[in-house]
């Protein structure tokens, strides 16, 4: 996990619409969603090409250099943007403007992949897949906080595959199929379709080597994310302390009750998936609720 020498690169994470948590191959162009709510912290391994300049095949891409994003969720109705982007330039940050992406995220009817932690989303139309790393037990409020994140159409047919327990390269794109067309034909053959599908406002910030963003889903949640990326498992710590530090500045509140995007609109929406999930242990059970008391003379 750690490693002495200087890393290759060590960049922060803008928020492009096509950023998000996991590890990421950078083989392909095309990447989309938010795994279950993470309170306290998210690390995610990417994997990104070690130099553009080499000329590289598919598969020495998929083995290229990693980067690992560390975020934190904070509750977004505590500060509004225009006062967030006020205390940002105040203290030497910068504004970086807003974007819009819409998510959709699939499984089977009955959460198969959500059984495994697994998360296949298209952003945008842009295909990534969230695999939680083997061995990883490090949770925060039950969900899981490092996940690898794979990038393209061809990379999320195999991981899809091995998730729901097919051959890895069943399906593979041959030199008369494309990407897309095969990982949509392998989605129907899983019975793999739809399940949540949202559109995001997100307003960016950067503030001492720290992204800040505020997500304003179209189902009426918003969450503030802080995020840093780093280039080995070592540097975590001393991630985690400038998130912690970049949020403690703009005085930012941790969730409690409340969680990402996903997470709440899975527990709005889908009662199988919740199920599942709390099954895993990737999520907590809702709080029992005392029954709503009748109104006087009702």
């Amino acid at each position: 996990m750690a490693s002495a020498h200087v890393p290759p690169r060590c960049r922060l994470a803008l928020a492009r619409p096509r950023d998000t948590p996991g590890l990421r191959a950078r083989t392909s162009p095309a990447a989309s969603r938010d795994a279950p709510r993470v309170r306290s912290r998210r690390a995610v391994v990417m994997a990104t090409p070690a130099s553009s300049s080499d000329a590289k095949t598919d598969e020495e891409n998929d083995k290229a250099s990693f980067a690992i994003e560390v975020e934190r969720k904070y509750d977004a109705s505590s500060v509004s943007v225009e006062t967030l982007r006020e205390t940002v330039e105040s203290l030497g940050g910068v504004t970086k403007g807003s974007v819009t992406f819409t998510d959709v995220y699939y499984d089977t009817p009955d959460a198969a992949l959500a059984a495994k932690d697994t998360w296949l989303r298209a952003r945008d139309g842009a295909w990534e897949i969230k695999v939680p790393l083997q061995g990883d037990e490090r949770r925060s409020g039950g969900e899981r906080s490092v996940f690898r994140e794979v990038e393209g159409a061809g990379p999320c047919l195999r991981e899809l595959n091995t998730a729901l327990g097919a051959n890895p390269e069943d399906g593979s794109s041959d030199a008369g199929t494309d990407d897309e067309a095969a990982l949509a034909a392998a989605m129907t053959a899983l019975g793999v379709v739809p399940f949540a599908e949202f559109t995001t406002r997100r307003a960016k910030f950067e503030l001492d080597g720290a992204s800040v963003d505020v997500d304003a889903a179209s189902f009426g949640h918003a969450v503030c994310e802080v995020e840093v990326l780093c280039a080995y498992a070592s540097q975590v710590p001393d991630a985690e302390a400038k998130v912690a530090y970049v949020a403690q500045r703009l005085g930012l509140t941790p969730l409690t009750d409340s969680g990402g995007k996903l997470e709440t609109y899975i527990r709005r929406n889908c009662p199988t998936h919740v199920r599942v999930l709390v099954e895993a242990g990737y999520l907590k059970p809702e709080p029992a609720r005392a029954p709503a008391s009748k109104c006087a003379g009702g």
